[in-house]
C-alpha cells in the first residue's frame, strides 16, 4: 500500500482524493459511501482515482496514514520544544493524546466500531509499520542516540500504546487533566528512560 508508506509522497490529485475520502469517512463512517462518491466529491476521473488507490480499503488506509503522519508531526513539534529526553517524551505523548481528540479515527471508533476495528486490530499492520518508522525518523531528527534495533523496539511499544488509547478510553490514566497526566507520565516514564538519559550523557562527553 504505497499511500501508507513512510515517505508520505503524494501529488495534488491524490491529496484531493484523500481529502474527499476523509470527508466521506467523517460524514458516513466506513460503509455508507463508494468510490463513485469519491470521484464526484474530489472531481476526478475514475481512471485517475484507481491509478492512485486501487480499492476503497487502500484509500481508507491512505486517509488514516495521512492522519497518522499529522499526529507524529505534532508529537515531533512538541518534543522539539523541550530539552531533556524525559520532557521530550512526555510532551510528545501529551501532543499525541490531544491529536486523537476529534480525529477521524476516533469518530469512526464511536460511530462505526464494528467496521473500523479490523483496520486497527487484525489488519493494523500497515499503520503500525508506518507509525514505527515515522517515530524512528523523528527521534533521529531530534538527535536521539540509540541503536537502530532498539529504536524500532521503542517505537513499536509507543505505537501499540497509542493504539490502545485510540481503541478505548476506559482507563485510570488521567488524560482529561493535563497537569495530572504530565505528573503521571513523569512518574511512570522517568525510571524507564533513566538508562537512556545516562547513555546520552556519556555519549555527549566524547
Amino acid at each position: 500500500m504505497a499511500t501508507v508508506g513512510s515517505t508520505g509522497a503524494t501529488d495534488d490529485l491524490a491529496e484531493r482524493v484523500l481529502d474527499a475520502g476523509a470527508e466521506l469517512l467523517a460524514r458516513y463512517g466506513l460503509t455508507r459511501w463508494s468510490m463513485d462518491d469519491v470521484v464526484e466529491l474530489a472531481g476526478v476521473g475514475r481512471t485517475s482515482l484507481y491509478r492512485r488507490f486501487s480499492s476503497r480499503d487502500e484509500l481508507v488506509y491512505g486517509v488514516l496514514g495521512r492522519e497518522l503522519r499529522s499526529v507524529i508531526a505534532a508529537v515531533a513539534e512538541a518534543a522539539a520544544s523541550r530539552y531533556s529526553l524525559e520532557d521530550k517524551v512526555v510532551e510528545g505523548a501529551m501532543a499525541a493524546l490531544a491529536a486523537v481528540d476529534g480525529s477521524i479515527v476516533e469518530r469512526l471508533i464511536r460511530s462505526d466500531p464494528g467496521t473500523v476495528l479490523p483496520f486497527l486490530t487484525t489488519e493494523a499492520g500497515p499503520l503500525l509499520m508506518l507509525a514505527r518508522q515515522l517515530l524512528v525518523d523523528e527521534a533521529a531528527a531530534l538527535g536521539a542516540r540509540i541503536a537502530p534495533e532498539e529504536a524500532l523496539q521503542w517505537a513499536e511499544l509507543a505505537a501499540r500504546l497509542g493504539l490502545s488509547f485510540i481503541l478505548t478510553r476506559d482507563t485510570v490514566f488521567p488524560y482529561e487533566d493535563p497537569a495530572a497526566a504530565r505528573r503521571t507520565l513523569h512518574r511512570v516514564l522517568g525510571p524507564i528512560l533513566a538508562p537512556l538519559v545516562v547513555t546520552h550523557s556519556l555519549e555527549s562527553t566524547h
